[in-house]
């Protein structure tokens, strides 16, 4: 990104709305569950925190008190928090944007420790210079992704959207919707197209992947960029230890 785009996008808020919550189905508490040394969460903090053009990161979980130690994680490391619905999470990510007033939202999951952060960039600019309203890249292995829209555009999928699956998946609406938002879909740079590739966390047998692939490659203070751990995982890591690799 050149400092011409950075000085047109400093007449916006952009802020990184991380969903956390300790219930998963498949493997309860994951989000806090460490590999080497961070949690889940905290990668996922850190890497959302590296990026140049977000403003601020917010983790957004639940009421219920099983995720207070979501909420004392999250401050210990910078970020901003919310509290509210379980499952309407459509409304969770309404009513943070009225408390803190973005004008672009970066959405995010608590179980990708390796989102790419120079996508988040790229959607960013996409987005802004082209007057849209949600934009995302495809083919970046699995987790690696994030997705850009603005404020009004959630204000309005909040009051249009009133189906069950509409209200749990923040942005499902939009993409089912092309006629009424303005949306892109982006190609990475042909690298990092790999969605054969899954670097998030469902389940005990991606954690063991990704634990690995992480150990291949200690961090200093800033995270390395997700080329990094590619050229790990396609080059350099036995597929005998992780099956999702290979």
């Amino acid at each position: 990104m050149t400092a011409k785009n950075i000085g047109l996008l400093q007449s916006k808020t952009v802020m990184a709305f991380l969903q956390a919550r300790m219930g998963s189905t498949r493997l309860p508490g994951k989000v806090l569950m460490p590999i080497h040394g961070q949690s889940i969460l905290e990668r996922a903090i850190r890497r959302l925190q590296a990026s140049p053009s977000v403003n601020a990161v917010a983790v957004l979980t639940t009421c219920r008190s099983v995720d207070d130690v979501i909420i004392e994680e999250s401050r210990r490391l910078g970020a901003l928090v919310y509290r509210g619905p379980e499952q309407d999470v459509l409304t969770r990510f309404y009513e943070a944007a009225e408390v803190f007033h973005p004008d672009i939202i970066i959405r995010a999951t608590a179980d990708n420790p390796l989102i790419d952060i120079g996508s988040i960039e790229r959607i960013i600019m996409t987005l802004y210079f082209n007057n849209l309203d949600w934009c995302m890249e495809k083919d970046l292995p699995y987790g690696a992704a994030t997705e850009a829209f603005t404020a009004e555009a959630l204000s309005r999928v909040h009051l249009m959207a009133k189906e069950a699956p509409h209200r749990e998946h923040v942005t499902l609406f939009i993409k089912e919707h092309p006629e009424i938002f303005r949306s892109y879909l982006l190609d990475p740079p042909r690298s990092l197209c790999h969605p054969e590739i899954r670097v998030t966390v469902d389940t005990s047998e991606d954690f063991d992947c990704v634990n690995q692939l992480i150990g291949k490659l200690p961090e200093d203070k800033q995270p390395r960029p997700l080329s990094d751990y590619l050229f790990v995982a396609l080059n350099n890591l036995d597929e005998r230890e992780c099956k999702a690799f290979t």
